[in-house]
């Protein structure tokens, strides 16, 4: 009977696990946005065409294009477009097949329509950007032949452009989202903030009333002031100077690797040993393989460790209601008792003669900078964190480079020849550069001085129109001639750019021709085509009329054997069920038969006792029951020894403690004596220690 059991339990915990994520789509349904106000009964007995309308809801919350009227659209382009946008935009994961899965969500089948919902609830968030970034990231198919046009071809690149920008201006808004403060958390800064203001207030009025009447108090108070000035100026010169040391490190490390980069391509340019360079690049090989063998796999390891915990986590069951008004009821606790001891803190604080002041205004410094230094470690994280992209994106390159064949004979010779070239065409072009830099250093230094001399001659001719009573005539000659250069680069430009653009539309007009005469084939073809498509069309959807007719009628034979099927399968269980129960009864009673059998042949028991071996149950209890009237006989005899000394005992007690008090009461006179006693001695000696004077 063993193997039937594990059926029925593991269709209980599937009946659990339906149940739970029935409890779970109905909490959150009831939640905003939705408020849909379900009870579990009512969601059970919704129809088909009633959870089309929630998995449609649902979806219009993750994305606006999905508010299309399902009583307008036809079931086969609602299917459709729902499992469009759950497995090619929300990539849900499932192991059905599609067609399977499309009927199971036309006929609103609860194994498939209900994970699915408990997925979506469980992910909205996420779900929502992801839905939003598809919008724009999603690649529009192209035909392949089509990228044969130039202007395709150039549309399609920016297109791609633009979404590495759309990319890359997400991730910056993201990075800005992230960093910024919520106002729940400002708030809460202020009313802190208000609070130690009220304590800082509170201990300064009391610190007033305390020194006010001290001698230069107004001198103290001024040099406390600026020590206090000077304590946080010292503060933020400490910030500064790590601030400034990390970014000296950062910078030397930045000069340290750029040496080294610089000491491998001055190697590497006067590298003439093919066999050197080789092995440098198999060294290097060597190190990239083993990164991408040892280092990067250990790295996904911990990331895939940490997912299975998160999505463990995720699996957990919700907590009901009531786990969450428990809860509740103790976080409120919880916060009455930190108000209570805050209450308790400020008033200790707000103590004046409290000489843990200086120590708690210590304690506060530390943890002001313990903040700092916690605002910097998140910097920093967020900066590993960047590194760590870097580091995965560099990851997926070596990856790819260690796809690549190794260059070797021929055409790393070829390789080598080239890298050579290119050398020496560096050199040369580095030495034209030096010769240009050299020249436009010379002809800078003439302009400076023709500027100079330009200067001065225009003084003086300024000197001498102004003698002459013409001043400004050669800035106004000037000026003329810089409109007339300009009207005559005006007249230039705009034949060139008549020119051009008869130019492109006769290059437009050629292209076009070209295009027509290139293409005139394939039209033809393409209409014959069109009217074999159409002939097709008509077929097919006979076919596909018969078809959706025939399948109807399978589907509706398939439902009732369902149905069938299901009825004989409870029936089943329950005659198992039935079977197992009068099983175990039968082997209860067998077992109570076996041990009165036993007990009557005296086979029941194998022990020994003091006064011999024992076989059955009834001489074990006999023996017991002796045993009990022995103790019982023993502590009555105890209780009655003890009743007939109580008295005598009693009496005994009380004369001890009369004797013990006065004892303590002999003693304490006696103390009280020697403490008299000691007293008088000391006053008769002051009494004979007088100073006595003379009476000249």
């Amino acid at each position: 009977g063993r193997p039937t059991v594990a059926p029925r339990r593991a269709s209980r915990s599937a009946a659990i696990a339906a149940m739970s994520d029935i409890h779970y789509i109905v909490d959150r349904l009831n939640e905003p946005p939705f408020a849909m106000q379900l009870s579990l009964v009512a969601f059970d007995e919704k129809s088909p065409f009633e959870l089309l309308e929630i998995v449609n809801s649902i979806m219009l919350e993750i994305s606006a294009s999905h508010s299309a009227n399902l009583r307008d659209e036809t079931p086969e382009a609602t299917a459709n477009r729902m499992m469009d946008f759950l497995f090619k935009i929300l990539n849900y994961k499932q192991s059905m097949d599609p067609q399977h899965f499309k009927n199971g969500l036309l006929h609103g089948d609860p194994n498939i329509i209900y994970p699915a919902l408990v997925w979506m609830l469980q992910r909205r968030p996420e779900l929502t950007t992801r839905a939003y970034l598809a919008r724009f990231l999603v690649s529009v198919e192209i035909p392949e032949h089509m990228f044969g046009d130039e202007q395709i071809l150039e549309v399609y690149q920016q297109y791609k452009d633009l979404q590495e920008e759309f990319k890359e201006v997400h991730r910056s808004s993201e990075r800005s989202k992230s960093q910024l403060i919520s106002p729940g958390e400002i708030k809460k800064a202020i009313v802190q903030m208000e609070e130690d203001k009220e304590q800082l207030e509170r201990k300064v009025e009391a610190l007033h009333a305390k020194l006010s009447g001290s001698n230069n108090f107004d001198g103290m108070l001024r040099e406390a002031s600026a020590l206090r000035v000077e304590q946080d100026e010292q503060l933020k010169l400490q910030d500064r100077m790590r601030e400034q040391r990390g970014h000296a490190y950062q910078a030397e490390q930045r000069l340290e690797q750029l040496k080294r980069a610089l000491s491998d391509k001055r190697a590497e340019a006067s590298m003439s040993d093919i066999g050197a360079l080789l092995r440098k690049l198999e060294g290097e090989v060597a190190a990239l393989s083993r990164k991408a063998n040892e280092e990067l796999p250990r790295a996904i390891a911990a990331k895939q460790q940490r997912h299975d915990e998160l999505q463990q986590v995720l699996s957990m069951p919700v907590g009901s209601d009531s786990d969450m008004r428990a809860m509740m009821g103790h976080r409120q606790q919880l916060q009455r008792s930190v108000g209570a001891l805050e209450e308790r803190k400020r008033a200790l604080a707000s103590n004046p003669d409290d000489k843990l002041a200086m120590f708690r205004q210590q304690a506060n410094l530390v943890a002001k900078k313990r903040e700092q230094v916690q605002a910097r470690l998140e910097a920093v994280s967020r900066d590993r964190a960047v590194v760590d992209n870097e580091l995965a994106s560099k990851a997926t390159e070596v990856a790819a480079l260690t796809d690549k064949p190794v260059l070797r004979g021929d055409d790393f010779r070829k390789y080598a020849n080239e890298v050579r070239g290119r050398t020496a065409q560096y050199k040369r072009m580095k030495q034209e550069l030096g010769e240009l830099r050299g020249e436009w250093g010379l002809l800078s230094r003439t302009l400076a001085v023709l500027t100079e001399q330009e200067k001065g001659v225009s003084k003086k001719l300024s000197d001498a129109e102004r003698k002459r009573g013409v001043s400004g005539f050669a800035q106004t000659e000037e000026q003329l001639q810089k409109v007339s250069q300009q009207k005559a680069e005006v007249d230039t430009v705009k034949g060139k750019t008549l020119e051009e653009i008869s130019q492109v539309v006769e290059e437009i007009n050629t292209q076009i021709k070209e295009n027509k005469n290139r293409l005139a084939p394939q039209i033809k073809n393409l209409r014959s085509l069109r009217t074999r498509f159409g002939e097709v069309e008509v077929e097919y959807l006979d076919k596909k009329g018969a078809y959706d007719n025939t399948k109807a009628g399978f589907d509706s034979e398939i439902s009732k054997l369902q149905a069938e099927l299901d009825e004989a399968d409870k029936d089943a269980q329950h005659e198992e069920s039935s079977c197992h129960y009068y099983e175990t009864l039968a082997s209860m009673e067998r077992i109570k038969l076996q041990r009165v059998a036993d007990e009557k042949a005296g086979r029941s028991l194998a022990r020994t006792g003091p006064d011999g071996s024992i076989t059955t149950y009834k001489a074990l209890y006999e023996r017991k029951i002796r045993e009990q009237e022995g103790q019982q006989r023993g502590l009555r005899d105890q209780q009655k020894s003890l009743k007939e000394n109580h008295e005598p005992n009693k009496v005994q007690m009380q004369l001890f403690r009369d004797l013990n008090k006065l004892l303590r009461c002999k003693v304490d006179m006696q103390k009280a004596a020697r403490t008299e006693a000691a007293y008088m001695a000391a006053a008769e000696e002051q009494d004979s220690n007088v100073l006595s004077l003379g009476d000249d």
